[in-house]
């Protein structure tokens, strides 16, 4: 039986950045369905979505027949091109059928994969003489697949309708469409909010549950004991409901899996830009406890349309951790569930203990997010500081305080500084919650305590006024000039040492996700905003309020020092009565009664 690896995927109209999927050159038209050459024209899918990965399938799986099926007809040839290194070649082709009412498949064979050396393949289709239509085609093996896989996602929402409709039905649509998928691919959504419904057939392989507002890892632990409960899949997706997805990650992702050497694969999906859909935000991430900033991304602001990218042969990067926007693993590759921490780290600390060592990415799968920069806020500092602590403590044996200590000081002091105090008074709240102890943190009621952080009001993305919106974004410095300011800073206390006259008048005008610590310096009030859009906030001076604060900051790093072992002992005891089933279930019920 025929395989199916992956599709060859045409732009659509409605395509917002048309050159991650196909390359047209001459006159050429984009058609429901596929698209049109002129003679002398040609699409070639060497392209970030179009080439066939050959070397990392290759080596993360046990594919060997290969062969590319181009559903094509007119005057004109169908190519493959092989990519070794700084080379390519042609090394299949064929004439298109001619006469035919609509596309039809024309197949070239490939080399034994195990056995060839091109990293990379891909497609080209040229007019010769006359009129091509062509409407896409797949990549497929002979293959009989190593493991039989049947996926389920499961999908954390809360008011987010017109995000989670739109996955669901390109899901379902695709599942209903595709034999490859069909009776092999179910859609779980845990409904934190209780209010989403979906116009999906009776029998659609949809199941609603509705939860309390336990955030992300309540959703995601309640969809995995679920699923584990049901026996039927062999492999879970966790996506988040705010995500535009690629369908064909879903292709791409089941067929690593039904031919992966390790049965303990696991695949990430790379996070673009909504706002830049060509750049990538994420392709895995490293994790480094001893850093100020811990989560290392992996190629951040790839412009995933320069071809080099889409041909390199690149190989498979060591990651720590994958992110929940799209994750897929074996179900069976851990008992345990999530930590109860809401969000922000529930995704890390399950890479980091489970999926992040044995995980891939591969082009195409992927989905489109919104700028985090836009989801920052106090609150989320709140989670961050709490944690990040809290992984660390579990995870790394040579974590000791003076790492936290170090982190938490460095990066109070550049909230500080940069004049975001109710960051500072977040991360102080998290860290308390952190120092309460293994105890305390089982008791917390997670949706009350989600409730009372989001009433900040300050330092929250927001659509500026005009006059504020016609202040032009600054560029980031130099980290030279960074660092200049960053030691003129320190000496100069933030300039609270410098009387007021003495400061700038107007603004200072910072990235929306940045410490603007050296800016802050000399000015009393800062514009942190978007560098696209009209949103953002301002910032005042508020030297009292600083002084206070530096005060709390110092105290809680004498906390830390006097804590940390006691509490490292607390927390690595407690762990498993945390993610148990028990614990969950507990949460869960007292979660609905809200």
């Amino acid at each position: 039986m025929t395989q199916l690896l992956q599709r060859v995927v045409l732009p659509l109209d409605t395509t917002t950045e048309p050159l991650l999927y196909a390359r047209f050159t001459g006159t050429t038209r984009v058609v429901p369905g596929g698209a049109v050459l002129q003679d002398g024209a040609q699409v070639s899918f060497d392209t970030s979505f179009g080439v066939f990965a050959a070397g990392r399938w290759r080596r993360i799986t046990t594919v060997n027949s290969l062969a590319v099926r181009v559903r094509a007809s007119g005057i004109g040839e169908a190519q493959v091109v092989a990519v070794t290194g700084g080379n390519e070649q042609v090394v299949a082709s064929a004439p298109l059928p001619q006469g035919e009412d609509s596309p039809i498949f024309v197949e070239l064979s490939l080399p034994d994969l195990q056995s060839s050396t091109p990293g990379t393949y891909f497609v080209r289709v040229v007019a010769r003489g006359g009129e091509v239509c062509i409407t896409g085609g797949e990549w497929v093996s002979n293959d009989v697949a190593a493991h039989d896989v049947k996926l389920s996602l499961s999908i954390t929402t809360f008011n987010r309708q017109e995000y989670v409709r739109k996955t669901v039905h390109n899901v379902l649509e695709l599942e209903r469409s595709l034999d490859a998928l069909r009776g092999r691919v179910r859609v779980f959504v845990v409904d934190n909010a209780r209010n989403v419904t979906f116009d999906a057939p009776a029998d659609a392989p949809l199941q609603v549950v509705p939860n309390g507002n336990l955030g992300g890892a309540g959703g995601f632990a309640r969809g995995l004991m679920e699923l584990r409960k049901q026996g039927w899949a062999t492999h879970v997706l966790f996506m988040d409901d705010d995500i535009n997805l690629e369908p064909e990650a879903l292709v791409r992702t089941m067929a690593l899996f039904a031919n992966a050497r390790n049965p303990k694969l696991c695949v990430h999906g790379a996070m673009l830009s909504e706002e830049r859909p060509w750049m990538q935000f994420e392709a895995g991430s490293e994790y480094s406890f001893r850093s100020i900033y811990p989560l290392r991304a992996i190629g951040r602001e790839d412009d995933l349309r320069e071809r080099a990218i889409a041909i390199a042969d690149a190989p498979e990067i060591p990651f720590d951790y994958t992110a929940w926007w799209y994750t897929a693993f074996p179900i069976s590759i851990t008992n345990d569930n999530p930590l109860p921490v809401f969000v922000r780290g529930d995704d890390v600390a399950f890479g980091l203990m489970h999926t992040g060592k044995h995980s891939v990415t591969l082009n195409g799968v992927i989905v489109w997010h919104a700028d985090f920069g836009l989801k920052n806020n106090p609150s989320s500092l709140f989670y961050e500081s709490r944690n990040m602590a809290l992984i660390d403590t579990l995870i790394f044996d040579k974590h000791h305080w003076w790492n936290l200590a170090y982190r938490f000081a460095s990066f109070g002091f550049r909230n500080l500084f940069s004049m975001r105090y109710a960051s500072t008074e977040y991360m102080l709240k998290g860290l308390q919650a952190y120092l309460a102890g293994p105890g305390e943190w089982m008791k917390v009621d997670h949706a009350a305590l989600h409730d009372e952080l989001r009433q900040c009001a300050e330092e929250k993305p927001a659509p500026l006024s005009p006059e504020l919106v016609s202040i032009s974004p600054r560029k980031p410095r130099h980290k030279a000039l960074r660092a200049i300011g960053f030691v003129f800073a320190v000496l100069l206390l933030g300039g609270y040492i410098i009387p007021r006259p003495l400061r700038l008048r107007g603004f200072g005008v910072a990235p929306i996700d940045a410490r603007a610590v050296g800016i802050s310096t000399l000015r009393n009030r800062i514009l942190y905003r978007h560098d696209r859009i009209g949103d953002g906030y301002v910032v005042e001076r508020d030297t009292k309020r600083f002084f206070s604060l530096l005060g709390q900051v110092v105290k809680s790093v004498v906390a830390i020092a006097v804590s940390y072992r006691r509490l490292k002992r607390e927390y690595r005891a407690a762990y498993p009565e945390m993610v148990s089933n028990a614990a969950w279930e507990a949460r869960f019920t007292a979660g609905l009664t809200r």
